[in-house]
């Protein structure tokens, strides 16, 4: 009998703790409930079956075959980066995953090889100084053309520790709110005009100028991105705890349209000259490329435009800023790369009309 008095009292606290999960926004409702709770309760009563619309778009990503890579290393709790995972799955069948759960950024570079794009899963905390040195190596992964989705979470700490875009202040939308689209975008395509969400949303307040909203509630964006080299960095500040038909659907729709183009990394930084997505503003050249001990950097602007240009390694790390921004009129501006350590490196020229990227090789003086 006592067993039987423990084992119920047990349970009773495991459901206590599973209705509520503290936070700091919003007092209005509880959370749902806890993933564990969820995972071994309600994940077939809450699953929302696959329509035969999104079946057809299912079989129509085979001919992508998108490589996602789940960062998990600071997602909220396992089971909840699971259900992400089957959400895409469900809809996505031919993409192939990958799990990175823990490691060092060096370790998360090399799992990055051969990804199209990353998920990370409602991010909430750890170390701040890894979550950083990750941040690097995700926008390295995004400038060369890789995707980076970060799903919403109400640890905003841990999206400006990453530092893909400024962020201001985060903020937890309890009730049930009507999400206002700001444009027409492939993103919301199957989702309809009257969207509304039961799960809770993540808006954000948000000051990086190269932010683009594409939906808001409360005046706050909760979705956009971010064009970062040749590739992007999107925030779905929605929480994927049941696989409801408009938050999963809107997943998706982000995967399939930063994998469209379909464009392989090592073909967006090619040899001097040859870019990917110029911007007809300006044309750049580097040579010699490999080079000793220097380099010229030519710069052809056919336009006036806004311009800084800089130089990282492969991880991402700035080595040294070439030109600070400022406005510059139509000609050729000429630029000389420094003598560093031999290796790869990025020059990167930020224009108020875009981002190009170009791989140089810094060869050893013999």
């Amino acid at each position: 009998m006592f067993r039987k008095l423990s084992l119920m009292a047990l349970l009773a606290g495991i459901f206590c703790l599973a209705a509520f999960r503290s936070d700091p926004f919003s007092y209005e409702r509880p959370f749902a409930f806890n993933s564990t709770i969820d995972h071994l309760f309600w994940e077939e009563e809450h699953a929302a079956p696959v329509s035969m619309n999104e079946t057809v778009a299912a079989e129509a990503d085979s001919l992508n075959g998108l490589r996602v890579m789940m960062l998990n290393s600071f997602a909220y709790d396992s089971a909840y980066a699971n259900k992400v995972q089957r959400v895409i799955q469900r809809r996505m069948p031919s993409s192939a995953f990958t799990e990175f759960w823990d490691g060092s950024s060096d370790d998360l570079s090399t799992a990055l090889t051969g990804q199209d794009a990353v998920v990370v899963a409602y991010p909430s905390g750890g170390s701040p100084e890894l979550i950083r040195a990750f941040g690097k190596v995700l926008g390295q992964f995004a400038r060369l053309g890789g995707a980076v989705i970060l799903t919403g979470t109400h640890e905003f700490g841990a999206l400006q520790q990453l530092g893909l875009f400024d962020l201001d202040y985060g903020y937890y939308c309890k009730e049930r709110s009507i999400g206002q689209i700001l444009s027409e975008h492939p993103v919301f395509q199957g989702v309809g005009n009257d969207f509304s969400t039961e799960v809770y949303q993540y808006p954000l307040d948000i000051s990086d100028p190269g932010f683009v909203a594409l939906a808001e509630v409360r005046g706050y964006p909760f979705m956009g991105y971010k064009q970062i080299g040749a590739g992007k960095v999107v925030y779905l500040g929605l929480e994927y705890y049941f696989d409801e038909p408009q938050s999963s659907r809107l997943l998706t729709n982000v995967l399939r349209w930063v994998a469209k183009p379909r464009v392989k990394r090592s073909e967006v930084v090619l040899y001097a000259g040859k870019g990917f997505e110029k911007p007809n503003t300006f044309d750049l050249k580097i040579y010699p490329n490999p080079y000793v001990s220097k380099a010229t950097l030519d710069i052809d602007i056919t336009k006036p435009t806004s311009m800084a240009v800089d130089m990282t390694d492969e991880l991402g790390r700035q080595v040294t800023v070439l030109l600070p921004r400022r406005n510059l009129s139509t000609g050729l501006y000429r630029l000389e790369l420094p003598n560093l350590e031999p290796g790869v490196y990025l020059v990167q020229c930020q224009s108020s009309e875009g981002t190009v990227v170009r791989k140089v090789v810094k060869a050893a003086d013999n």
